[in-house]
C-alpha cells in the first residue's frame, strides 16, 4: 500500500503557512527517504490579514495533482480558516488548530487538537514563530516528517538569516514538546 498524506495549511496572510509549507515539503523531499512532495499556495490579493492556504502532498509514489481533493491533516490558525474547512472534516481528519483563535463547530467530523500555538510563541519571544510550533506538534502526533529533517529544513529555507532560523527551530522544538 502506498502512501500519500494530503495536508492543508490554512489561516490568514502573515501567519506562515507557505513557510511551513516549504519547510515540509523541503523536509519530505530531501531528507526523509524514498518521499516525494507538492506544494501549492493561494492567497488574497491584499495578503496580511486575509484568507490563505497552502496545499501539501507527501506520497512515495508519484504525485499527479499538486491541490488537495481530500484533506487527511488540516492545519487552523484562524477561525475563517477552520469555518472553511468544517464542512471537508472526515472522521479520519487530523485536525490541528490555535486553541485560543478557533472554536471547533460542536458535531465537527475528525480527530481536533488544539494547543495555544499564538501564546506558545509569544512567550518564546516571537509571534511571528505560531506556524513553526503547529508544526512540531503536527510532526509529532503524525510521524509524517521526522525531527531531524525538519530541522534542516528550517535552516534551508531560511538561510542566511541566522535569527529566523534559530528563532523558528526553537519554535518547533516547543511544538515538539507540547
Amino acid at each position: 500500500m502506498k502512501m500519500k498524506k494530503e495536508i492543508v495549511l490554512s489561516g490568514v496572510g502573515g501567519q506562515g503557512v507557505v513557510s511551513v509549507g516549504e519547510v515540509m515539503g523541503l523536509a519530505a523531499s530531501l531528507y526523509e527517504e524514498n518521499l516525494n512532495a507538492t506544494m501549492s499556495a493561494s492567497y488574497g490579493s491584499e495578503a496580511r490579514g486575509t484568507f490563505t492556504k497552502t496545499d501539501v502532498i507527501i506520497s512515495d509514489g508519484e504525485i499527479g495533482y499538486p491541490n488537495v481533493a481530500s484533506p487527511d491533516i488540516i492545519l487552523c490558525l484562524a477561525q475563517v480558516a477552520y469555518d472553511r474547512y468544517v464542512d471537508a472534516f472526515r472522521d479520519d481528519t487530523i485536525v490541528f488548530y490555535d486553541s485560543e483563535e478557533v472554536t471547533p463547530k460542536a458535531g465537527a467530523k475528525g480527530e481536533h487538537i488544539g494547543f495555544p500555538y499564538r501564546s506558545e510563541a509569544i512567550a518564546l519571544g516571537s509571534i511571528q514563530s505560531a506556524n513553526f510550533v503547529a508544526l512540531g506538534t503536527m510532526s509529532k502526533k503524525t510521524g509524517l516528517l521526522g525531527a531531524e529533517g525538519c530541522l534542516k529544513a528550517i535552516e534551508d529555507r531560511f538561510g542566511g538569516k541566522k535569527k529566523v532560523v534559530e528563532s523558528n527551530q526553537k519554535a518547533f522544538k516547543r511544538g515538539l514538546e507540547l
